[in-house]
């Protein structure tokens, strides 16, 4: 269970994209006579940070006035209720990139291809790419300059998210002025969530958390009930107090519903 990052922070889950892929090929065909183009490629949804993955393929072939080419990649985000806004945090991005081959562009069919994987996509949000293309003459002077703006690749959030939906505590059956705490659990995210544990802290514990009980793996909108026994307080006492996934170890979606207290009933 990660922190979930407040919305003005979501912006920095991005870290360093993977290793660039740059290739170039001659005499190859291509779905455009236009100069040049850009596709996302790949849109990868997943409730695991890491495994989310945004790819964008560019090609470009050379002008008669331009066979030196460049191309730059740009990264646009847009979070619920805001604007398009460009990021400018991800390392490998905003750079003008040229073909390794240093003679690419000056023969006939010449085309070059380009690709760019950017990872750990923040959720939720969508991610465009605007890919800047430049022909340059054998000086070095830009002949001619253009952009093209990729489809969008749209993040939902489909992680899970523990809930405590209630605590119902009552007499336990065999008396000795014990409660039983039943707890409710529910997945209330968009994937699986997998086995966890609710930890609870009873009247009287002298360290929090100690007592867990095992809870399977739920389904989405699926529910158990994990119980306890213990004593029950005085009135006015801290009531018992129960949290999911103590020891964070699930990413979720929310994580403002793990912790819920009981009332605080007599034994």
């Amino acid at each position: 269970m990660v922190a979930r990052l407040a919305t003005a922070l979501i912006a920095v889950a991005l870290v360093a994209p993977p290793a660039l892929a740059a290739a170039s090929e001659r005499g190859a065909s291509a779905a455009s006579s236009a100069p040049a183009g850009a596709r996302l490629l790949s849109c990868r949804r997943s409730p695991l940070l890491a495994a989310r993955v945004a790819v964008v393929g560019t090609w470009m072939r050379p002008l008669a006035a331009g066979r030196r080419l460049a191309v730059r990649v740009d990264l646009w985000q847009h979070l619920p209720g805001g604007r398009w806004t460009q990021r400018t945090d991800v390392p490998g991005l905003s750079t003008w990139v040229a073909p390794t081959d240093p003679l690419l562009g000056t023969r006939p069919g010449d085309i070059f291809k380009y690709r760019q994987s950017v990872g750990r996509l923040a959720v939720p949000a969508a991610y465009r790419f605007r890919v800047s293309f430049r022909w340059s003459d054998a000086a070095g002077a830009v002949v001619r300059q253009t952009a093209a703006t990729t489809a969008a690749c749209r993040e939902p959030d489909v992680r899970p998210d523990l809930v405590l939906d209630s605590v119902e505590a009552t007499s336990a059956p065999r008396g000795n002025g014990l409660v039983r705490y039943a707890v409710t659990v529910r997945n209330a995210g968009r994937s699986p969530a997998p086995r966890s544990v609710v930890a609870a802290t009873l009247p009287g514990d002298a360290i929090p958390n100690a007592r867990h009980r095992s809870v399977p793996r739920l389904r989405p909108a699926e529910s158990t009930v994990v119980t306890f026994t213990g004593p029950g307080c005085a009135a006015g006492a801290m009531p018992a107090s129960f949290v999911v996934d103590p020891a964070n170890a699930l990413e979720e979606a929310s994580e403002v519903d793990n912790e819920v207290a009981a009332t605080c009933p007599t034994p």
